[in-house]
């Protein structure tokens, strides 16, 4: 269940931020195991974990929970169920479990996401009523290291409920109000909702990498009817 403060913050910005939600150690691990991955070759993953390791970008890591019990437990963490399954109306599905590691020489993600202008169908991606809020998919991001000011997420506050799409000369490192940067702690989570335009700005950190896990989850009885359970 989400408190009355957090749905109106979620519903006016299109995401939120969860403060002190994972353990230090199990940050540590998650941290360790992911380093560990990133010296790997990638023929030593077995399917269905997979990396995409391309020069000036971020390196990327899919179905950790296959390979570690730590990653599994994140899932399973109190928070993050209780806000994956307020927003799913108790019917929650883990779409997508994938990190990255960020060094100082990767590009950021520009913004991307967002409202293209078409038709929307009223039983898929945001909606609310009756005080309660239903999101088909949402993504919710848990930083392994503390993120400074002016580095990592950064989106379009509000723009889950835009009905035109953005502006090209709008970019990531723009100021606010248009583009909002939200400086988080190790442990904390971001949510943000479907349509909400969002990016990752270029890690200028030296002392360590930026180190994130990405749990995209969605409405379990939108797709797989017969098992989703």
């Amino acid at each position: 269940m989400l408190t009355q403060e957090e749905k109106w913050y979620l519903d006016l910005n299109g995401f939120m931020v969860v403060r002190d939600v994972v353990p230090s150690s199990e940050l540590e691990q998650m941290k360790a195991q992911l380093l560990e991955w990133y010296r790997w070759e990638e023929s030593q993953f077995e399917l269905p974990m997979r990396i995409n390791n391309q020069p000036g970008k971020p390196w990327w890591v899919y179905n950790m929970h296959y390979g570690h019990p730590v990653f599994q437990r994140l899932i399973l963490n109190p928070e993050i169920l209780r806000v994956a399954t307020a927003l799913t109306w108790n019917q929650p599905r883990v779409f997508d479990v994938v990190a990255n590691i960020c060094y100082s020489e990767a590009n950021g993600l520009h913004l991307h996401g967002g409202h293209k202008g078409w038709f929307r169908s009223p039983y898929h991606q945001y909606q609310v009523a009756n005080d309660q809020i239903f999101a088909s998919f949402f993504n919710l991001s848990v930083s392994l290291v503390d993120v400074p000011l002016g580095n990592g997420f950064a989106c379009l506050p509000g723009s889950h409920k835009s009905n035109f799409e953005c502006p090209e000369y709008v970019t990531m490192d723009d100021e606010p109000p248009t583009v909002r940067n939200i400086s988080v702690n190790a442990g904390d989570i971001i949510i943000f909702l479907p349509n909400t335009r969002h990016a990752g700005r270029r890690w200028t950190h030296l002392g360590y990498p930026r180190m994130t896990v990405f749990l995209r989850w969605m409405y379990a009885k939108q797709f797989h009817h017969a098992d989703s359970a």
